[in-house]
């Protein structure tokens, strides 16, 4: 289990009788360092990684300096769980798929550079969790190897693609690995894409690499394995972590759901909307919070949606702007403005340095008579968008801009859904106004609003 160490430092701990999982002390100088020697999949060869007993992993170069010892004390296989099979399939067991796009979830830091660099095939995925085995058999097949943040429309469709044709094939759920940065903008491309779903398709990632001592990768796994084989929920959902403790995980709604904190395990909130259910990690009860949602149907056909017009984006109006900036998009089909407050832009002239703000509605005006769909959306994260209340609404939906429902991000990817089914203007504020997969704000509720764990950190 040493492969991927030097040959040196394989030989130096075979002398000691030192495998993968020894417990070692690794003295350089002053510095003494203690732990579990763990596998290395990649990265530098001349450095050790020894699981501290903290529980995070740390890489110690090896050379005529460093001084080895093996410990007295438990020997235990590495807290990853790696191992060199699979377990045999079992026929009473419903099956998983797991469709790897990338992500934090299937990263390791190369500690090398201490960056966190995607190096998994989708087998390795597996061997990292082989508690999920618990719950159903497993098959696996990477889709993508990638960030998040490089995702494109393109891939969504790939994706939903092999949704339809994963469960075709037959499935009791899917597991799709992502990465945390955009996984709210793929949740809703999906749950518009693939309707009808018969079964669980549940997206789930990590904000911390599956090696490191506080990764909470192998966690939303397991939940999100465990929600897919002993609840009926059936669509579209995201699994994370409800919290910043090992404690349970929330199934959120794909179109309502945000990510909040940059680091955070818990980042995940659902918006203007309550979870749908409660898993927790340690009984592994499953609790639902909300009683409508779609459920198993075996009988259903899943319908495969996925047409999409790229030519739309998402502008954030802000003190300042700039009417020339919407030159950019000349040639788009669709534009959701990000507006301030209730769904507002600076279209008033006040005084000498307002004047522009006239150029800015007739701009939004004539890109509207030339066919450009304009919605407006919020940068409040919870509330909606009211164009009725202040008079600077009522001049924007005189000038054709009209109120989209939904988050920001949501109507981004919505709008150019429905731009790849029709672009008759009267079409495309009746689909806007449709909701497909629970993404429109139909009111907001007191009990919705942000965590109180958000509010002090």
């Amino acid at each position: 289990m040493l492969d991927n160490y030097s040959s040196d430092i394989q030989a130096a701990l075979k002398k000691m009788g030192i495998d993968v999982g020894s417990r070692i002390a690794v003295q350089k100088g002053e510095q003494r360092w203690q732990g579990i020697l763990m596998p290395k999949a990649a990265g530098d060869p001349a450095a050790l990684v020894i699981k501290l007993d903290s529980g995070y992993n740390i890489g110690v170069g090896f050379d005529k300096n460093a001084k080895i010892e093996k410990l007295k004390g438990e020997e235990r296989p590495p807290a990853s769980g790696l191992k060199k099979s699979k377990p045999k399939h079992d026929p009473n067991k419903p099956t998983i798929v797991i469709l790897h796009a990338g992500g934090t979830i299937a990263s390791r830091v190369d500690y090398r550079t201490g960056a966190v660099t995607p190096l998994f095939t989708a087998d390795e995925l597996f061997e990292l969790f082989p508690e999920i085995a618990e719950f159903a058999n497993i098959r696996t097949q990477v889709v993508f190897q990638m960030f998040s943040e490089d995702m494109e429309p393109e891939h969504w469709q790939t994706l939903a693609r092999k949704i339809a044709e994963t469960i075709e094939e037959g499935c009791s759920g899917i597991i799709i690995t992502h990465g945390t940065d955009t996984m709210h903008y793929t949740s809703a491309a999906l749950a518009f894409m693939v309707q009808n779903l018969p079964v669980p398709v549940i997206i789930t990632g990590a904000q911390r690499s599956s090696d490191r001592g506080s990764s909470d990768a192998a966690m939303n796994m397991i939940c999100a394995a465990n929600f897919i084989t002993n609840s009926d929920f059936a669509g579209v959902a995201i699994c994370m972590h409800g919290s910043p403790s090992d404690d349970f995980c929330h199934i959120l709604p794909p179109c309502k759901t945000r990510k909040l904190h940059t680091s955070r395990r818990d980042t995940f909130q659902a918006i203007n909307d309550s979870p749908i259910a409660k898993v927790s990690y340690a009984t592994r009860k499953i609790e639902f919070l909300k009683k409508d949602y779609l459920k198993k149907n075996p009988a259903k056909k899943v319908k495969l949606d996925d047409k999409f017009e790229g030519k739309v984006a998402l502008v954030k109006v802000h003190p300042g702007f700039n009417p020339e900036l919407l030159d950019a998009y000349s040639g788009y089909r669709g534009i959701i403005l990000e507006g301030t407050g209730l769904g507002h832009v600076a279209i008033n002239v006040l005084d000498d340095y307002t004047k522009r703000h006239a150029e800015l509605l007739k701009r939004l005006e004539s890109m509207r008579n030339k066919g450009v769909a304009i919605f407006m959306t919020s940068q409040c994260i919870f509330g909606r968008v009211n164009l009725d209340v202040y008079s600077t609404g009522r001049d924007l939906q005189k000038a054709g801009i009209l109120p989209a429902y939904m988050l920001s991000e949501t109507a981004y990817v919505k709008l150019g859904w429905v731009l790849g089914h029709t672009r008759d203007p009267s079409e495309v504020k009746k689909m806007m106004d449709t909701d497909y997969a629970g993404e429109i704000i139909e009111r907001t509720e007191e009990k919705d609003f942000v965590d109180e764990r958000f509010l002090g950190e």
